[in-house]
């Protein structure tokens, strides 16, 4: 959700091409540590469920991997979760950069996304 501007922004680009999208909520909070545990925990639980959803009812998914906690094109938990419940699903997965250079690499490649490298025309 760090990267929420992006995505709006990606979201009017596609939608203008006739391509519907789905995305996470827009009142989700970006930073959940400011949120007691017993709250932070339910909620991030209903919030993951709602997605997943979002996700089997669609064609494929959108990560939006900018560069963050000093990789370029990270990919964090939440996404890499996305992106493994697409895999089982068979839908198809596209990132809009390269897949980073992070711990989780090998994991990553093995869900043979698409790399766009910033191209949404490629779509």
């Amino acid at each position: 959700m760090s990267v929420l501007p992006r995505m709006k922004e990606i979201r009017e680009n596609l939608e203008s091409r006739g391509i519907a999208i789905e995305m996470p909520s827009l009142d989700e909070p970006t930073d959940y540590s400011s949120m007691p545990e017993n709250e932070r925990t339910p909620h991030k639980t209903e919030m993951i469920r709602r997605h997943l959803v979002r996700i089997k009812n669609s064609d494929a998914i959108l990560v939006v991997n900018e560069n963050a906690k000093g990789i370029e094109g990270y990919i964090g938990a939440n996404s890499f979760l996305e992106m493994g419940f697409a895999f089982v699903l068979g839908k198809r997965i596209l990132l809009l950069n390269s897949i980073p250079d992070q711990p989780n690499r090998d994991e990553l490649l093995g869900l043979n996304p698409r790399e766009l490298k910033g191209n949404l025309d490629s779509i």
